[in-house]
């Protein structure tokens, strides 16, 4: 009996507490958003450990479509192309259909993803990079917005770099990713600006990563989110 009072207690507070807190990273291609998560997590946990905190801060990205595959019972090539925004045919339906467990539609993916997103959110002590968490996590009240952005150079050196490309190619890259990005994110918007999403839009051509996670961190801490 004393098990299960305890039990029913713990769950009680689960649900009575507030959810988050939260940080979402937005960020146009070419910003790499998962690399200011890292950083960010690590230092965010080092503040905590030297508080002697109970929590620990983790950042969440790839971890979404994981998740949406395994709840799908299907490996997550299946379904990254809502990501990207590329709704599959009606004959590339009938083929997926036939070789996954539990088939769905994009509509049902994409609220797969939302439930997921929001999941992480509400648990708290978490960095979500992508995956419309601006959106998603914006009822939370113990959260932070922030967008990453550059200049078109910056962003076309930083895809030329990393996939090997020539400009002209990068350039088209980077065309091709914003408009899938502006897309899957209408899904989630709707029509609302841009401006209204964000709590902090930080520039990575004109800060460090060091800057830019200090900065970050300081408005968490300011927002009493740690």
């Amino acid at each position: 009996m004393q098990y299960l009072s305890e039990r029913v207690r713990k769950e009680q507070d689960q649900t009575q507490r507030e959810p988050g807190p939260v940080i979402t990273i937005s960020r146009q291609y070419g910003c790499y958003g998962s690399e200011i998560a890292r950083l960010l997590s690590e230092q965010l946990n080092t503040t905590i450990k030297e508080k002697r905190g109970e929590y620990q801060w983790k950042w969440i990205a790839k971890e979404v479509l994981d998740e949406a595959a395994k709840t799908l019972e299907t490996d997550p090539s299946k379904i990254a192309h809502v990501f990207a925004a590329n709704e599959r045919s009606f004959f590339e339906d009938m083929a997926i259909a036939f070789s996954i467990k539990r088939y769905a539609r994009d509509p049902q993916i994409k609220r797969l993803i939302s439930n997921i997103v929001k999941k992480y959110a509400e648990q708290g002590h978490a960095i979500i990079v992508g995956r419309a968490g601006c959106v998603l996590a914006k009822h939370i009240k113990k959260s932070l917005h922030v967008r990453l952005i550059a200049p078109d150079q910056y962003r076309i050196n930083q895809i030329m770099k990393r996939f090997n490309l020539d400009k002209k190619a990068a350039i088209k890259r980077i065309k091709e990713r914003d408009e899938q990005r502006k897309k899957f994110m209408k899904f989630y918007k709707g029509d609302k600006p841009e401006a209204e999403m964000f709590d902090l839009i930080l520039n990575r051509d004109k800060l460090s990563n060091q800057e830019i996670v200090q900065t970050i961190e300081r408005c968490a801490e300011l927002r009493k989110l740690t």
